[in-house]
C-alpha cells in the first residue's frame, strides 16, 4: 500500500481507525525509508536502528495527535529529522566512521540504490553525500532518495521553502566540487569529471 493511500485511509477513517492495524502498515512502508534517512545523519548501522526504534515508538505513542495537516509520510520523516539530530546533540557524534557492510547491503538493495541514485550508483558518490554537511546532506537525500518536494522539506525541516532551495543548490555544488576533486563520477545523470 502507498504512503498517499495509507493517509486517505487515515482522514477517511479517523474516528473509527484501528491504531495497531495503521501502524502496522506505517512500519511496513517506512521501515527501511526511516532507517537509511536516520543513517544519513549519524552514519552508524546499530545507532541508526536505535533511531528508527525510537522513531516508532514515537509514530505510535503520537499518533492519535497526528493532525492531518501535512502527508504521513512527512510527518514520519520530520519525527526522524528531529530524533537524529537531537541523538547528535545528545551524544555529541559528528565523526563516526562509515562501515563497508552499510554500502554492501545498499548494493543487495537494487530498489534503494534506484530510487537515490537515477544514473550511476557507486560507492564513492553515496560516501561523498554522506560527508557533506548535515544541513546540505538531509535535503539532498530527502530530495533524491525519498522524493520529498521543495514544499514537504520545507514543512520536514520548519524552513523557509527559500532555504530549503538555497540548501539544495549549495549541497549540489558542493557534492559536485567533492565529486570533481575526487575523480570522474556521475551525479543524477550529470558527468562530473575532475579538473573540469
Amino acid at each position: 500500500m502507498e504512503s498517499k493511500e495509507v493517509h486517505s485511509i487515515y482522514r477517511n477513517n479517523i474516528d473509527c481507525l484501528d491504531t495497531a492495524k495503521l501502524f502496522k502498515q506505517l512500519m511496513g512502508l517506512y521501515t527501511e525509508k526511516v532507517y537509511l534517512l536516520a543513517y544519513s545523519f549519524v552514519k552508524d548501522r546499530g545507532l541508526a536502528e536505535d533511531i528508527s526504534q525510537e522513531v516508532f515508538l514515537k509514530v505510535y505513542k503520537y499518533l492519535d495527535r497526528y493532525r492531518g495537516e501535512a502527508e504521513l509520510g512527512t510527518w514520519i520523516y520530520r519525527i526522524t529529522v528531529n530524533t537524529s539530530k537531537d541523538f547528535l546533540k545528545k551524544k555529541s557524534l559528528k565523526q563516526l566512521l562509515l562501515q563497508n557492510s552499510f554500502f554492501e547491503g545498499l548494493k543487495r538493495t537494487e530498489s534503494t540504490k534506484t530510487s537515490f541514485f537515477k544514473a550511476d550508483q557507486n560507492e564513492q558518490l553515496l560516501q561523498t553525500v554522506l560527508t557533506l554537511p548535515v544541513k546540505y546532506r538531509e535535503v539532498i537525500v530527502l530530495f533524491y532518495f525519498y522524493d520529498v518536494t521543495i514544499h514537504e522539506l520545507a514543512e520536514t525541516l520548519d524552513l523557509n521553502t527559500n532555504t530549503v532551495k538555497t540548501r539544495l543548490s549549495r549541497g549540489r555544488d558542493t557534492l559536485k566540487r567533492k565529486l570533481k576533486a575526487k575523480g570522474g563520477v556521475e551525479f543524477y545523470g550529470e558527468r562530473v569529471e575532475k579538473g573540469l
